[in-house]
């Protein structure tokens, strides 16, 4: 059967390879780093379980997709949370990783960038930076709008030119665990532009006993400070103790800004119509800002790619 190239190991990768898993469509996905995931990683630390990416989701983390994967008890919702309803996952959100991972039976290719997107005799030609190349009948490209300039630039210039000159903004993500006592409630951070983001939480399956964490999303890019001196100042500004806790993650494409802007749609609109028949580009940089939307949106690609095999 027809062989699909996913490039990009992202959640919205990982969504399209899940669906044509359940496709039964052969795919082969290649992804830069040396795991899937993405900004997605959580680990444990003297009993707190912490997130690279974000903590807290908005919503009720009521998902089609999670009941399918048998997370459905695995999502707790974050009371008393700024910015509405939130919800986070038990054992951390790199549990959604793990669970679309476990499934997957195709071929992978981690730590492998693609470097170019070609065509020849109706099938797609994948240039890889190590030389070799591989060659497809369809394509999900599920990278960064950075990334995904260059993969086009040969294609589809016009598709690359509409790409660039994409913007994120510079979060870091600062994870603090402290014992409950040392804390006074409500936490209410000063407001100030260089605070993105601000939840916590105290549930038993991610804190000891008689402990918080929180999360904090500030706009200090790497390279300014390091993680101590971030921390330490993070401490004296908000006067707060010494943690028991603390991880800072920084993720270069976590937080797309160009996406905000009002002719955003009207451009992703454009390049839409611009993609050659069989090829699919999906991420948060493309309208697809909360989770659930860039699950479907990666799933409703892997859909297309059925259809157009169907009909080769």
């Amino acid at each position: 059967m027809s062989n699909t190239v996913i490039i990009g190991g992202g959640l919205s990768g990982l969504a399209a390879a899940y669906e044509l898993e359940q496709q039964r469509i052969p795919y082969t996905l290649i992804e830069v780093k040396g795991r899937l995931g993405g900004s997605i990683a959580s680990e444990q630390r003297n009993g707190f379980i912490v997130d690279s990416g974000p903590m807290a989701l908005p919503g009720t983390g009521d998902w089609p997709l999670l009941a399918e994967l048998g997370l459905a008890d695995d999502v707790y919702p974050l009371p008393d949370q700024p910015g509405g309803q939130h919800f986070a996952f038990k054992h951390g959100t790199q549990r959604l990783v793990d669970a679309l991972a476990s499934r997957l039976t195709g071929k992978m290719l981690l730590r492998m960038a693609a470097s170019s997107l070609g065509q020849v005799d109706n099938q797609f030609t994948i240039c890889l930076e190590n030389g070799l190349m591989l060659t497809a009948n369809a394509l999900i490209v599920a990278a960064p709008a950075r990334y995904a300039e260059r993969l086009f630039r040969s294609l589809q210039p016009e598709i690359s030119q509409r790409l660039s000159n994409y913007r994120y903004d510079t979060i870091t993500r600062v994870s603090l665990g402290y014992r409950c006592r040392e804390m006074q409630f409500p936490l209410d951070l000063p407001w100030d532009m260089a605070f993105a983001s601000f939840h916590w939480t105290d549930h038993p399956c991610r804190v000891p006993p008689d402990h918080l964490l929180l999360q904090l999303g500030v706009r200090i890019p790497p390279g300014r400070a390091t993680p101590d001196v971030l921390v330490n100042t993070l401490q004296q500004q908000l006067d707060w103790p010494k943690p028991v806790v603390a991880h800072v993650a920084y993720w270069p494409e976590a937080d797309p800004l160009t996406c905000l802007m009002p002719d955003h749609a009207e451009n992703v609109a454009a390049i839409e119509r611009l993609l050659p028949d069989r090829i699919a580009l999906v991420g948060s940089d493309y309208c697809a800002l909360r989770w659930e939307e860039r699950i479907e949106q990666g799933r409703a690609a892997a859909r297309r790619v059925g259809t157009w095999l169907a009909e080769k």
